[in-house]
């Protein structure tokens, strides 16, 4: 899949995560926000959770092109996250 349908399918995780946690009442917002803030997504680009200011933290994999295939041959950073430099969320 292409990085769009990546982080689609990745909100559709997120927001379910949020949802099951306070049981389909989706107007307790603090509780869905709770939920998403500490939940783990398990991802095709890996898993991944939020930083404080709700941006993902991720491991950035290397890749090499070897014949015609695109291979995974080792992580380039570990647990990568945005540094939210003047967010006020961090």
């Amino acid at each position: 899949p292409d990085v769009y349908a990546v982080q689609g399918f990745d909100a559709g995780q997120l927001l379910a995560a949020g949802v099951q946690a306070v049981k389909g009442d989706i107007g307790n917002r603090e509780g869905m926000i709770k939920a998403m803030a500490s939940a783990r997504i398990n991802s095709p680009r890996g898993a991944w959770t939020m930083s404080k200011a709700h941006n993902p933290v991720q491991d950035f994999y290397l890749r090499k092109v070897i014949g015609k295939e695109n291979k995974v041959v080792g992580i380039a950073h570990k647990a990568l996250a945005d540094p939210a430099t003047g967010c006020k969320m961090a």
